[in-house]
């Protein structure tokens, strides 16, 4: 009897013997694709928003709250399916390059964690800016509820903003770096 060829292994047989990086690239590619459908997608329909919906106010009844609706949904839907693709993406892209994978490519790995660094810190240097900001103009400004505090006619509630900025830039390198630290320094991870 001859041994049965590649293309007569069940589809899930192949799929479970496929090795974890490869899986987490996959998912990766898939939600970098949702996140390049997505924001064009989303970007045109904020951009049409006025011609979209002038063309949708002279309908009556079911057909103006169909379209409505449907307008509605796409409005919510595509920044949101944009954003999670994004960090999808990002997540599993990171996640595969730290797996087994049948083969690698060491330029898009640095590529893929540089992208991941950049995403991890950036909420960190937003609000260490933010302080240095304040520091800077003696103002703390914050969007809502729309405030300002002045570091001449308010110098206490100029400085819980400023020590606001800098606990919450502690507290997003502390996430960030307990994220990074098994993935940059494995040894030193494993000693703790």
């Amino acid at each position: 009897m001859s041994s049965p060829s590649q293309a007569s292994i069940p589809a899930h047989t192949t799929r479970q013997s496929a090795l974890k990086g490869d899986i987490a690239r996959r998912r990766a590619g898939l939600g970098l694709l949702v996140f390049l459908v997505a924001l064009p997608v989303s970007w045109w329909l904020f951009s049409r928003l006025e011609p979209i919906w002038s063309e949708i106010m002279p309908l009556e009844g079911v057909a103006f709250m169909a379209a409505a609706t449907l307008l509605g949904a796409a409005l919510a839907i595509a920044p949101l399916a944009a954003g999670i693709g994004f960090l999808l993406a990002i997540w599993f892209g990171v996640d595969s390059v730290y797996q087994p994978r049948t083969r690698g490519c060491a330029l898009l790995d640095r590529v893929i964690i540089a992208a991941g660094l950049v995403v991890w810190f950036a909420p960190v240097l937003v609000a260490l800016g933010s302080a240095g900001r304040a520091l800077y103009e003696g103002r703390v400004h914050f969007v809502r509820p729309p405030r300002d505090y002045f570091l001449a006619t308010d110098p206490i509630a100029f400085w819980q903003g400023v020590g606001f900025w800098l606990i919450m830039a502690g507290l997003f390198g502390f996430l960030a770096w307990r994220y990074w630290r098994p993935r940059l320094l494995p040894t030193a991870a494993a000693q703790d």
